[in-house]
């Protein structure tokens, strides 16, 4: 993996308008199509949530999103870049735009988001979206293209679920 190049990084500006997107205050007035990549279909209580969620939740669950990511670079033409995002304090800094160069690359950091070791947003370039790691295994997603459909059928492909609520 290697940093982006200022021209790689003014791309993505360019097309999401800023490297934070989940800053955006209302993203639906930015992007096309929006949803939430989770293990769960419906959105959860306070109390299913905190009856529910776990270490072992993750254990379970992280095969499918490796699963996920892993389809939907072979199904998704285009490079991919991540910003590495800090948990907690730290600098946020272009300097942490990183080029995806090999599949692999991608899982590891992948397993890190899962484990909610350090969030990354995940950009896939030519298609236009982006995926945000989050806690809880629930990562949004932010489009503006139609392989939001692809996105979309290959979580259903691997039994996890986009919701648009």
């Amino acid at each position: 993996m290697q940093r982006a190049s200022e021209a790689e990084m003014l791309n993505i500006l360019d097309l999401f308008g800023r490297l934070d997107v989940e800053e955006y205050g209302n993203p639906g007035s930015i992007f096309r199509y929006i949803g939430l990549l989770d293990v769960h279909a419906k959105r959860l209580s306070e109390e299913e949530a905190a009856s529910i969620l776990s270490s072992e939740l993750i254990s379970r669950n992280e095969n499918k999103f490796e699963n996920y990511f892993r389809r939907c670079v072979q199904s998704i033409p285009g490079r991919i870049f991540v910003k590495r995002c800090p948990i907690i304090g730290g600098r946020d800094s272009h300097e942490n735009i990183f080029k995806i160069e090999e599949s692999d690359e991608l899982m590891d950091i992948i397993k890190q988001i899962a484990r909610e070791e350090c969030f990354y947003n995940i950009y896939f370039v030519e298609a236009m979206t982006v995926v945000v790691g989050n806690f809880d295994l629930s990562w949004p997603i932010y489009s503006f293209s139609e392989d939001y459909r692809t996105f979309n059928q290959i979580a259903r492909e691997v039994n996890l679920y986009i919701r648009n609520n």
